[in-house]
């Protein structure tokens, strides 16, 4: 079954301020990014909020930008003027950057709009967000120029997920300390398996309670995370199987028809999340070229950023400088969809 192709709604251009327009040209930029934010209709009905920065001249590629479990799209804009999304553009990427759904301002179908943000978890991430943001990526491609899924932590293993199941077809995927947390055999220290065992389930038991996981109140995130997302990532590491709810789809064991380039980006400073080693272990079964990049310091030789800080910090322009230049090694792939030996598991609203 290929992709679904998504539907734009509430498509509206959305200009540069002012002050941005200002900071913009104090850092060398001829004009502002052209920026249009627009609505993609996933197969069973969400808006999932993007915004695509266009740059000045022919793109040399499409980057999507998948953020992390408790972030959103925003958190590629940071720090302002100087996010990830801007760097992208100025060097010529034509950049997606989207909110998943129960994120920022995604919004459910609308006889769904006064029901809680229960209800979708992992597999809705991976069968229905990542399919339609990579298929209008690959429409604003034309097939010209790669596609390539920049993910931080969630965004990175769900994209990598996606596309070995078949539900979406890149170019590369950059994964930024995107190693799944919840994978024992992943994780070389028994002391920080139980933390990561006992943080997961603590995180369920106050899902449980409360209805969600409250992110924006602890303080941990700017979004919350739904019931069945907190229950999906419990029972990945209780059972130690990354598999779709109705357990027909085995996502660590797709990753063996990986052919794409990957690549996974650790920092030394990133202790719990995901440790370098973790990151490493988790590309390993992945058959296409794939490299791993180890952040030891940042720009002037500052110590190395922490998990967020590989995407926010002030101090990793070398860090991404290093990124891009892999992204545009990135050839267009004659691959398609990774193979897949059964259809992903159905969306939990579909």
């Amino acid at each position: 079954m290929p992709p679904p192709t998504p539907r734009r709604s509430g498509q509206h251009s959305n200009g540069v301020g002012a002050r941005d327009f200002a900071r913009t040209h104090a850092n060398g930029l001829t004009r502002p990014p052209e920026v249009e934010s627009i609505d993609l209709r996933t197969h069973d009905g969400w808006s999932l909020r993007a915004d695509v920065h266009s740059p000045s001249g022919d793109a040399v590629g499409v980057a999507v930008l998948a953020h992390a479990l408790m972030a959103r799209r925003t958190e590629f804009s940071r720090p302002r003027p100087r996010g990830v999304a801007a760097r992208l553009v100025e060097r010529g990427w034509r950049v997606v950057a989207f909110d998943f759904r129960g994120h920022g301002d995604s919004r459910p179908p609308p006889l769904r709009e006064r029901i809680s943000e229960r209800g979708h978890g992992y597999d809705d991430f991976v069968a229905g967000d990542l399919a339609a943001v990579c298929a209008f990526a690959r429409e604003q491609s034309s097939g010209t120029v790669p596609v390539i899924v920049v993910g931080h932590s969630l965004g990175g293993h769900a994209a990598l997920a996606a596309h070995a199941t078949g539900v979406a077809a890149v170019d590369g995927v950059a994964g930024i300390a995107s190693a799944p947390p919840f994978l024992r055999d992943h994780e070389p220290s028994r002391a920080r398996w139980l933390a990561k065992r006992a943080t997961l389930a603590s995180m369920l038991a106050v899902a449980r309670r409360v209805g969600r996981f409250p992110a924006r109140a602890l303080r941990l995130g700017s979004d919350d995370v739904t019931l069945e997302s907190c229950e999906d990532f419990e029972r990945f590491a209780r059972t130690g199987r990354w598999t779709t709810r109705d357990g027909r789809v085995d996502y660590l064991a797709a990753l063996a028809g990986v052919r794409i380039p990957v690549l996974e980006v650790v920092s030394a400073a990133d202790r719990f999340e995901c440790v370098p080693a973790c990151g490493e272990r988790f590309v390993a079964p992945c058959r296409g070229p794939r490299e791993v990049m180890r952040v030891t310091r940042c720009d002037g030789g500052l110590p190395p950023p922490s998990h967020m800080g590989l995407v926010t910090s002030d101090h990793v322009g070398a860090v991404w400088d290093g990124i891009e230049k892999w992204m545009r090694r990135v050839p267009v792939s004659t691959i398609g969809v990774a193979p897949r030996s059964s259809p992903p598991g159905r969306s939990s609203l579909g």
